[in-house]
């Protein structure tokens, strides 16, 4: 380009600001005419060259000490390319009291993602700032809520989210998003630290003594519950034994009886044949009777007299006379 005095007062040459995809530029650009300043965002990947009446917004926030990574220094850190991908920085909050007048030292990482460059923009000068305060006045709020002991014991939701609520509005608020912070652990002083380590080595030994007689009264409950199961194994087989032994007396005994049964009705049925070999031998000795009585009627003989005579006498000589009777008969004949 040709230095035109008339038009222009001087010429640089300045290299172009290379942009990669994770940066972004705030610009601002002013009308000529009506002086109004108008503020735009440059996203990577590009090359971008501004304008003689653009110019870039320049950032100045807290940066990490080189000596100390876990310290911020105000105005520490300048730049004009802003990174839009997560971030995390570490931050130790020092003077720490808990419940009981402790003082610790909070170990924190802090993870986080800018969302709104605009909302950030508008909302703050340094959001690493913000962070800061807000976590340390978050981590005062959990530590005073709990002794030195129980925020040993608690340590762990330093870990949640939850346990930053001012932190992660704050963030909200200025076009940011808290992903995730990490308790990296606490530091006390020497003093306290030698008093926490004599509390702990009592109650390691109590707890090893507690879980000692706990296992002991686990391995009696356990002895005393398999003895239970032995006796009632035992309970069950005798109750099964029994119950057998009965189905087979039960089983035997309708056995013999049914045998039994068996035995009277052919003794029955044997007695019936008996008694009516009787009744037929009683019928056929009627029926002679008194086809003799017939006979012996036909003859002309006085049936009532004969049988008078014959019920008088005794059976013997009945017979006797019956006989003579019979042989006088047959010499009639």
């Amino acid at each position: 380009m040709f230095l035109n005095t008339l038009a222009y007062k001087s010429i640089t040459k300045q290299d172009m600001i290379s942009l990669d995809a994770n940066e972004a530029l705030v610009v601002y650009s002013q009308d000529a005419s009506t002086n109004k300043v108008k503020r735009y965002i440059k996203y990577g990947p590009t090359m971008f060259m501004p304008m003689a009446h653009e110019w870039l917004h320049k950032f100045s926030w807290h940066g990490t000490d080189p000596d100390n990574k876990t310290r911020l220094i105000p105005n520490q850190n300048k730049f004009e390319r802003l990174q839009i991908i997560p971030d995390q920085f570490y931050y130790n909050v020092d003077e720490v009291r808990t419940a009981d007048d402790a003082l610790i030292r909070v170990k924190l990482m802090i993870f986080y993602e800018l969302t709104d460059i605009d909302l950030m923009l508008e909302a703050t000068k340094d959001p690493i700032a913000d962070f800061v305060n807000c976590v340390c006045a978050d981590t005062v709020a959990f530590a005073a809520k709990n002794t030195y002991i129980e925020f040993i014991e608690n340590s762990g939701q330093l870990n949640n989210l939850s346990s930053f609520p001012q932190l992660t509005e704050r963030a909200k608020s200025i076009g940011y998003n808290i992903s995730k912070v990490v308790f990296r652990g606490y530091f006390a002083h020497e003093k306290l630290q030698k008093l926490h380590d004599g509390a702990i080595e009592v109650r390691t030994r109590l707890k090893m003594a507690y879980e000692s007689e706990e296992q002991e009264q686990k391995m009696t409950d356990l002895k005393l519950k398999n003895e239970k199961d032995r006796i009632d194994l035992e309970q069950k087989i005798a109750l099964e034994e029994l119950a057998h032994k009965q189905e087979m007396e039960l089983s035997g005994m309708k056995h013999k009886l049914e045998l039994e049964l068996k035995e009277e009705e052919q003794k029955r049925k044997k007695w019936e044949a008996v008694k009516l070999g009787e009744l037929q031998g009683l019928k056929l000795t009627d029926a002679q009777r008194m086809d003799y009585m017939k006979n012996l009627h036909g003859l002309g003989v006085d049936l009532d007299q004969y049988v008078q005579a014959i019920a008088a006498r005794p059976e013997k000589i009945t017979r006797i006379v019956a006989a003579e009777n019979t042989a006088n008969l047959h010499l009639h004949q």
